[in-house]
């Protein structure tokens, strides 16, 4: 192998493993943005203190993606951040955006965790959680120290008082002292003589066991009691939906009432004068000159009214004939008017239905030729 071969095997080599070791360093390091699939999302602030293009965006303290660019929102005020977030990275929805400036002023996004299910989509807009100054908030610590010296010295002052008046009190009853420590003692030797009673009470076998077993039944006390308020709980669900439920029955009653109570008030006043034909059918009935009562009670009258009936059913059998005979006779005015004038009192006629007058357009039959000065007898 010559010399120009080996330096250009070489050559290509280097070259390769540089090409290899950029391709690595833009892969894995901090060039690997060139690549990465972002999806957009607008935060509005009030303020954004410390944010420009580039400035990071974290969530759980893990970088997700960078500001993109931030403008002056017209419509709702403040500024707009748009933020770049790597597409393999999801946002919940009731996620929050929190600006934190450091002391010195270094500005980062950060993303607190949510719940929801759902996701943020891609061009939505959220409203972000300004952060306080950290030279205000060491201005305002400053004013609070401040205010609580004042008070720890005010207090400091009380306190002298109160150490004035103990000492004067001490000066004036110095020799009270003895004897209020002698009631300290007998108070507390009374105190032990009752701790003392107090332990002798619990410490007694009987009583003991029987706090083991109230012990014991109160968990069970405690579920019958849950079971019992659930069921209570129940039972007002219960009344409550019945309630619901009359309300709606009622709903209309309470929309119809002055009807109904005009129905209810002319439904009274008839009931009010039927009850008073009532009263009066019974005086009526229980009259002992009415018809009624006579009716009711005199057998003679039944008797009568029974004859009359029997007379009266005897009468029309005999008026069925004369009704026949009436019937007869109209049927026959009806067929032959003519029986009515000169020529039915001169030509009789049999009354019989004769085929031929049920003919339309029948001649009538012949006259007879009457000599004058001749009348036939009817008789």
């Amino acid at each position: 192998m010559s010399e120009n071969q080996l330096q250009f095997r070489v050559g290509i080599f280097v070259i390769a493993a540089a090409l290899t070791a950029a391709g690595l360093v833009m892969r894995f390091g901090e060039m690997r943005w060139m690549w990465e699939e972002y999806y957009t999302i607008a935060v509005h602030f009030e303020e954004a203190a410390g944010v420009h293009p580039q400035t990071g965006v974290r969530k759980n303290g893990v970088p997700i993606g960078h500001v993109r660019e931030l403008f002056f929102d017209d419509k709702q005020g403040g500024v707009t951040v748009l933020l770049n977030i790597q597409k393999r990275h999801t946002i919940r929805k009731d996620s929050r955006a929190r600006l934190s400036v450091s002391i010195l002023g270094d500005a980062t996004v950060e993303f607190t965790p949510g719940v929801a299910k759902e996701l943020l989509r891609p061009g939505s807009k959220i409203e972000g959680i300004p952060s306080a100054n950290p030279l205000e908030m060491i201005a305002q610590m400053q004013s609070r120290v401040d205010q609580t010296l004042a008070s720890f010295t005010s207090t400091s002052r009380e306190w002298q008082k109160v150490a004035k008046n103990v000492n004067m009190v001490m000066d004036t009853h110095r020799g009270h002292i003895g004897q209020v420590v002698e009631d300290a003692a007998e108070s507390m030797h009374q105190l032990t003589q009752t701790l003392k009673a107090a332990n002798s009470i619990v410490g007694d076998p009987a009583t003991q066991a029987g706090l083991r077993d109230t012990m014991a039944a109160l968990p069970a006390m405690v579920q019958e009691t849950q079971g019992a308020i659930k069921a209570i709980r129940g039972a007002i669900g219960k009344a409550d939906l019945a309630l619901g439920n009359i309300a709606k029955v009622t709903a209309p009653l309470a929309e119809r009432s002055e009807s109904i109570s005009l129905s209810l008030d002319k439904s009274l006043g008839s009931l009010e004068m039927l009850l008073a034909e009532l009263s009066k059918f019974s005086r009526l009935l229980n009259d002992e000159d009415g018809s009624l009562r006579l009716m009711a009670t005199d057998p003679e009258l039944y008797r009568n009214m029974n004859r009359s009936a029997g007379s009266l059913s005897t009468l029309l059998n005999n008026l069925q004939p004369v009704i026949n005979d009436m019937r007869v006779l109209a049927d026959k005015l009806a067929r032959h008017p003519e029986l009515l004038g000169v020529r039915g009192a001169i030509q009789g006629s049999s009354g019989l239905k004769n085929p031929e007058d049920k003919q339309l357009g029948s001649p009538p039959p012949p006259r007879m030729a009457i000599p004058q000065g001749k009348i036939p007898n009817r008789n």
